[in-house]
């Protein structure tokens, strides 16, 4: 049985989940890359083939309703995902960013490799200044051995049903640029000191 809540139901896909993702270190440099993407699962030793490529709604994972593919992801396999768009570079840094990528992920940008990721709850940034033009090619590879491996998988499971839900893999949140001046921030550490009424920042 499928459940919509209505938060889905009122999702927009041509362009879903556009605020500023991040509640701290706002910037009006904010592109947002979510929406319609297209994917491909392959073999481990296989490149995705032109012809074969299907749509899918980012940043919601594969086997999602939201996502618009009920395929899973299984060991062994390796689920691409394609992007293109245009892009005005500035005078500052330009980063990517992923809030969450289940499990592990390379990102190629223009037939490069920009970075590597391993951990499907925590964001990351690639700073890709020197690979991003006007218009460019987002690659994204990524694999997921759910419960057959050694990273925390809640409770995905490959043979699922009870309490075990199917397993979700792929890009799960929102993927944005920014520009960032050369000595910009990029973090934030607040401690609280209750006794003195003050914060160290």
């Amino acid at each position: 049985m499928k459940v919509m809540s209505r938060w889905g139901k009122n999702v927009n896909l041509k362009s879903p989940l556009q605020e500023y993702p991040r509640m701290q270190l706002q910037r009006g440099s904010y592109t947002n890359l979510n929406g319609s993407w297209e994917y491909q699962i392959t073999d481990t030793n296989q490149v995705p083939q032109d012809n074969l490529w299907k749509p899918i709604n980012v940043p919601f994972p594969l086997g999602s309703q939201l996502s618009g593919s009920d395929e899973i992801l299984l060991p062994g396999k390796v689920l691409w995902y394609k992007k293109q768009f245009s892009y005005k570079p500035g005078e500052y840094h330009t980063y990517l960013n992923f809030e969450a990528v289940d499990q592990q992920c390379i990102v190629y940008l223009n037939g490069i490799e920009v970075g590597r990721h391993i951990g499907g709850y925590e964001p990351f940034s690639l700073d890709v200044s020197s690979y991003i033009k006007y218009q460019n090619a987002l690659l994204v590879k990524c694999t997921d051995p759910s419960d057959t491996g050694e990273y925390a998988y809640g409770k995905q499971k490959i043979q699922h049903g009870g309490m075990w839900y199917k397993p979700m893999s792929g890009i799960w949140q929102t993927v944005w640029l920014e520009d960032i001046p050369l000595h910009g921030v990029h973090a934030l550490k607040i401690t609280p000191n209750y006794d003195r009424q003050t914060v160290y920042l």
